[in-house]
């Protein structure tokens, strides 16, 4: 079904050690106040698995500033069939990647956004931070973790995305995905200075795809934040005479562009609801209403799960069930999250 649960991300915190231009959750050291406590935590994981089994991503901020990130996830890796960690990586050493694999986490992805210390330095905003992002995934690596590399391309480092590429998998990298940048949270005020512009961004989503196909079966790669992907990925197969499914291109499976409140749903560090971490639309918190409430009765998510209610060109638009364009960008354009993707240069 398209409307079950499959993937929650869930923001144990806004702190952290870095200061990210384009971070979502502006995330900076002094925010505590509010944060759902861990015996909280553990109950809402618990409706969450009553409603579903979803795959759980503890992110933050850096979910490994709180003290007590190894119980929840151990904790949580007893209820969820699969428990994953996002990271910027430069807190994980030997003994922390030891402490992640005992918890019970399967995978773990870091953020990688410069083919250089000096480009992704100067994004992240802590000098050493690309030197230790690394060694924090050759740490993973050598304790046997699966590590998923994460980048956002801009205009600052979309000349550096093949090099970005052959960093990872020369760690040891079993997965690639490439998010486009959405103008929300810190990256609302870089966006136009740096945001794709959607010819230039649809070149980079083929190139991907390509990407995918030379090197599938030794590395998976994969387009986040960029429902245009679906699209390319059905255009170039058909071009090619390539079988869309399965595992033809090396897709682990394929579904549909944008899943925000449809297959996917954020939990921030307050408890509030979103249809994902780009999408700072509330609809519900889990200190006032049970998680399976929140997910089944939203008239949000209702509207998201249903691609006739989509208006402009995605409304028009003959791959719009497989796109569904980008709802993030959308209302960070017009307050509408149904209105059409901005970034998208397909002429329906």
């Amino acid at each position: 079904m398209m409307d079950s649960l499959r993937l929650v991300f869930w923001e144990l915190t806004a702190r952290c050690n870095l200061t990210c231009k384009h971070c979502r959750a502006e995330a900076q050291d002094h925010f505590v106040s509010g944060e759902l406590t861990t015996d909280e935590i553990l109950s809402v994981a618990r409706d969450i698995r009553d409603c579903a089994d979803p795959i759980l991503i503890l992110t933050g901020g850096e979910p490994l500033v709180r003290e007590d990130i190894y119980d929840i996830a151990s904790e949580c890796s007893k209820m969820f069939s699969r428990v994953a960690l996002a990271t910027n990586g430069t807190l994980v050493n030997g003994v922390v990647a030891k402490k992640i694999v005992e918890s019970g986490i399967q995978r773990v992805s870091i953020s990688i956004d410069g083919a250089t210390a000096e480009t992704h330095d100067t994004f992240r905003g802590l000098p050493g931070s690309f030197q230790d992002a690394l060694n924090g995934m050759d740490a993973l690596r050598a304790a046997g973790l699966p590590v998923q590399v994460n980048v956002t391309i801009a205009k600052h480092n979309v000349h550096e995305i093949e090099d970005i590429l052959e960093l990872a998998m020369a760690h040891g990298a079993d997965a690639f995905h490439v998010f486009v940048l959405v103008p929300v949270g810190c990256g609302v005020e870089i966006s136009d200075e740096i945001r794709l512009g959607p010819e230039k961004m649809e070149s980079v989503l083929r190139w991907l795809f390509d990407k995918s196909l030379d090197l599938r079966g030794k590395v998976h790669i994969k387009a986040t934040c960029a429902p245009q992907y679906y699209r390319i990925m059905h255009e170039v197969s058909k071009e090619r005479g390539i079988e869309v499914g399965g595992s033809a291109h090396g897709m682990h499976a394929v579904t549909r562009g944008c899943l925000a409140g449809s297959a996917v749903c954020f939990v921030s560090r307050t408890g509030d609801v979103q249809p994902c971490g780009y999408l700072p639309v509330k609809v519900g918190n889990v200190r006032e209403t049970p998680f399976g409430e929140i997910w089944n009765n939203s008239d949000e998510f209702q509207s998201l799960r249903n691609p006739s209610e989509l208006k402009g060109k995605c409304g028009s638009c003959g791959y719009r069930r497989l796109c569904a364009g980008c709802r993030a960008r959308a209302y960070a354009d017009t307050t509408d999250f149904l209105t059409e993707d901005p970034d998208c240069s397909y002429v329906p």
